[in-house]
């Protein structure tokens, strides 16, 4: 049964990471090249200073404008640190870059697969697509919809609070949602399902932690289909996984160990 298992894990990490490639390519990488663009300053965007009400255009690695006033200085410090970056190794664009993405794809969904087998092996219930499917749409809530409540996908170049701080609230939120969601499917007492509502509510009732001067060089439309995209793609990415995995796991580990037991009977 545990080589079954593993082996359901390997076959629905690599289906969804081949499948969850594909449909990023059609529209979040082209998203996230053209927001690079904006982030390298290839792309001179008008934008509003929140502190100082001026409103101008420029590039963040050009030379510096009079308009800047005060936040000169807070440019001069992003420009630094858009050239260091520039610097570092990235993939390139095209094939390599879609190399990459899709290992990394492979490696995410043998991860989030070994969690559905395990929850699978845990109830010890009939487990098929359908079942899976509703699992898969749990892990969508519980890793990518509950968190973007507060912290939605952000293409590169876009402000944000600290990286400590959104890391603590985004695995609070996912630790939460999942014991939440956990007591709801569980539990038939009114008790429960009350703690669980509370659980699930509490991060947001705390709020994400966001940075207090928001500025960007991305356009806001660019951000918020960027945002729709990421989202979309990662349900399908959680559906496939759970209806994947639901299937290989009824046909690889339940219907052959059901087998053995009436064998033995």
């Amino acid at each position: 049964m545990i080589s079954k298992a593993f082996l359901t894990v390997l076959l629905t990490g690599l289906i969804a990471g081949i499948l969850v490639t594909g449909a990023q390519m059609l529209r979040v990488t082209p998203l996230i090249l053209q927001a690079e663009t904006y982030e390298m300053g290839e792309v001179a965007v008008p934008h509003t200073h929140s502190n100082s009400g001026i409103t101008h255009e420029h590039k963040l690695n050009g030379v510096a404008l009079d308009a800047h006033l005060k936040i000169k200085d807070l440019h001069g410090d992003q420009n630094e640190a858009y050239v260091e970056s520039g610097q570092s190794w990235a993939p390139a664009d095209g094939t390599e870059r879609t190399f990459y993405t899709f290992v990394s794809n492979v490696v995410t969904g043998v991860a989030f697969s070994f969690l559905l087998v395990a929850v699978y092996l845990m109830r010890g219930k009939p487990v098929n697509m359908k079942s899976g499917l509703l699992w898969g749409a749990a892990g969508f809530v519980v890793f990518s919809g509950s968190t973007a409540f507060g912290l939605p996908p952000e293409l590169p170049g876009m402000t944000a609070a600290a990286l400590e701080s959104r890391q603590v609230w985004w695995i609070g939120t996912v630790i939460a949602t999942a014991a939440g969601i956990g007591l709801l499917t569980e539990s038939k007492n009114l008790l429960p399902k009350i703690i669980a509502a509370v659980l699930i509510a509490v991060p947001h009732i705390i709020g994400a932690p966001h940075p207090h001067l928001f500025e960007s060089n991305v356009p806001a439309e660019l951000s918020a289909q960027f945002a729709v995209a990421s989202l979309l793609t990662s349900a399908f990415f959680w559906l496939t996984l759970g209806a994947v995995s639901g299937l290989l796991f009824q046909k690889l580990v339940l219907e052959p160990s059901e087998s053995l037991v009436t064998a033995s009977a």
